[in-house]
């Protein structure tokens, strides 16, 4: 490929160390996250299944979790689940709430809200739509029993009340200005077959209301769903929808280009020159940020000095333009310029490989940092940027729900990860990974602070965006402060997708809407 030299050479000057160096097609840049039926099967030879004119192939970096749309945490899962199942509210590309399952909505007060739902919805099981429905999600994944990973995303909900059929009554225990932006990625499932079947049989064949109806899912292979000819919203164009995994960005490439796939996902910026004729790069500014998150219970980085060593010792600069051609934001802070909270006086840790070096050259640990294969390139970069400034660190890549487990554990010294911020709200970040109410669910970095505790409380509960975004300020300058993570970049979404594909226009938020899209001739 005619970028691979120059990658490389980049490469050797990003990453000094000889065991580091890798080529820009090792592996894609994000985080998380035999096809059976419609001949879709690949034969057991991992090659992709060979698109028919009603049939289009996505590709994603990682395989799905699960189909239980409240049993998740990450963004493949939750771009596969969102063509089966819908939410009481979807997102613009502007990331404004706009009506889904329900058509319109007001705040009676400031603390209860009336939802208004669409009529004539039916499950894929044939079982009518109502409020019950919209009760019973919000209630399931409220559940303590539940367990589920979104809990955290509608914690302000109090009590749901069906005021009548197609009418619902959320009434939440403070004001919640994230309320509409929560509601948005929780799907709702259908009550009643839910309870008959269990939450086990239920994931194995689940049943939502979207565009697409699910056939099956065959880990690591594929996921096949079909067009919804039932479809409130009129049937997709297209009459098969298969989401296949391919970690490793050469082979979602090439599967692309040989028309085996028709959109692929986390193309690196600098591959981008290699999709040309029947094939092009379309990009969209992106809602992730990408971060080195440290264990703050654990040396070395129980040490706040060794964590503000790690913040000057990354390039940030230097890791946008050597891996991303430019096409991402160096970040100060863990929030980025449109995010409700970002805070324009926040300065963060400019790159100073001296001053990192007196610190991080006497430390004797060898760090290991977790990462899964989506995101191995940037963890290697960012590792041997960390040895330059005299830190012992490796990469450890672990498959998907290994990494999952290992961070929210706390069994991580320290991992490279990225998290979506669909909501354009920095209370998505702070609620969850600084916030000492979420270390019950999630143990992350362990981080914990008082003052900082105070404050997030204070912002989630009040409508008043300029109060808001003073509390969100002294809580910006806090968690910079103490140096949990070291904010690394914000990139754009990146897609390669075939002439064939029209119709389709990349979400910055990650997910694939596609039930107006034709597929012509290549």
């Amino acid at each position: 490929m005619k970028n691979s030299r120059h990658s490389h050479i980049r490469w050797l000057a990003l990453v000094p160390l000889a065991g580091l160096v890798l080529t820009a097609c090792a592996g894609g840049e994000t985080y998380g996250d035999g096809g059976a039926g419609n001949g879709a099967a690949d034969g057991g030879d991992g090659t992709a299944p060979v698109a028919s004119s009603g049939q289009l192939v996505i590709a994603q970096s990682s395989d799905i979790l699960t189909m239980d749309p409240h049993m998740h945490r990450t963004r493949p899962t939750q771009n596969v689940i969102h063509t089966v199942f819908e939410s009481l509210v979807n997102q613009d590309a502007d990331l404004n709430p706009v009506p889904e399952l329900a058509t319109e909505w007001e705040q009676v007060d400031d603390l209860t809200w009336r939802f208004h739902l669409r009529e004539d919805v039916t499950f894929h099981n044939g079982e009518a739509f109502d409020a019950e429905d919209v009760k019973f999600s919000i209630e399931r994944i409220l559940d303590p029993e539940q367990v589920s990973p979104r809990a955290s995303m509608l914690a302000v909900i109090e009590s749901v009340e069906v005021e009548d059929e197609h009418t619902v009554l959320i009434t939440t225990a403070d004001p919640a200005p994230t309320l509409l932006s929560g509601l948005a990625v929780n799907e709702i499932v259908p009550s009643e077959y839910v309870t008959e079947v269990g939450d086990e049989e239920f994931a194995a064949a689940p049943v939502g209301t979207g565009p697409f109806t699910f056939d099956s899912w065959s880990p690591n292979e594929s996921v096949n769903l079909s067009a919804n000819q039932d479809y409130w919203d009129g049937a997709p164009e297209v009459d098969t929808l298969i989401f296949r995994p391919i970690p490793e960005v050469s082979s979602r490439m090439a599967a692309l280009q040989s028309g085996d796939v028709q959109i692929a996902a986390e193309i690196p910026p600098d591959l981008t020159g290699e999709l040309s004729g029947d094939t092009e790069a379309v990009s969209v500014p992106g809602t992730r940020i990408f971060f080195l998150a440290m264990n703050v219970t654990t040396p070395p980085f129980d040490q706040l000095e060794v964590r503000v060593a790690a913040n000057q010792a990354v390039d940030k600069d230097t890791l946008v333009e050597a891996l991303y051609e430019g096409r991402a934001r160096a970040l100060n802070q863990p929030a980025f310029p449109e995010m409700i909270g970002y805070t324009e006086g926040i300065q963060g840790y400019d790159f100073d490989a001296e001053a990192a070096g007196q610190v991080l050259g006497s430390v004797s640990e060898t760090v290991q940092i977790d990462s899964n294969e989506s995101t191995r390139m940037l963890a290697e970069a960012v590792a041997g940027q960390l040895q330059s400034a005299g830190l012992a660190a490796e990469v450890n890549v672990l498959e998907d729900q290994a990494f999952l487990d290992q961070v929210e554990s706390g069994a991580s010294t320290a991992y490279l990860s990225s998290w979506g911020v669909a909501e354009g709200d920095a209370d998505v970040i702070m609620a969850r990974h600084f916030w000492s109410p979420s270390r019950e669910e999630a143990f992350y970095t362990g981080y914990t602070n008082d003052d900082l505790d105070q404050i997030i409380a204070d912002a989630r509960s009040t409508v008043d965006q300029a109060e808001r975004e003073g509390l969100y300020a002294e809580a910006m300058q806090i968690v910079t402060d103490d140096a949990p993570w070291v904010p690394v970049l914000n990139p754009e979404e990146i897609y390669g997708v075939s002439s064939q594909v029209q119709g389709w226009e990349p979400s910055p938020i990650g997910r694939f809407n596609v039930a107006d899209v034709t597929l012509g001739s290549r």
